[in-house]
């Protein structure tokens, strides 16, 4: 039982390092979740188009509630959006 209690006793760790390591953690979390995150366009335009093509699809699914002037008016934006989108990765690459 004593042999037990030293072992414990050398595995304690001080507070300073268990808090560094628990910060060094976080920072490596951080770091990770944004390299994972990296390859998504979260740029304004994606984001705008992205929320264009959800209601797109909404009104696709209700068509009787908004009149044929608001579905050729989304079909349009959705159409721009899309070309914008295409037009900048063109350019990027």
């Amino acid at each position: 039982m004593e042999g037990l209690s030293r072992w414990l006793a050398s595995l304690r760790v001080s507070r300073l390092v268990a808090a560094l390591f628990i910060v060094l953690s976080v920072v490596a979390g951080y770091l990770f979740a944004g390299w994972l995150s990296g390859g998504q366009d979260t740029t304004p335009l994606a984001r705008i188009c992205a929320r264009v093509d959800y209601v797109n699809s909404l009104q696709e699914q209700l068509p009787e509630r908004l009149s044929e002037e608001m579905q050729n008016e989304l079909a349009l934006l959705g159409e721009q959006c899309r070309g914008a989108l295409r037009d900048r990765a063109e350019r990027s690459d």
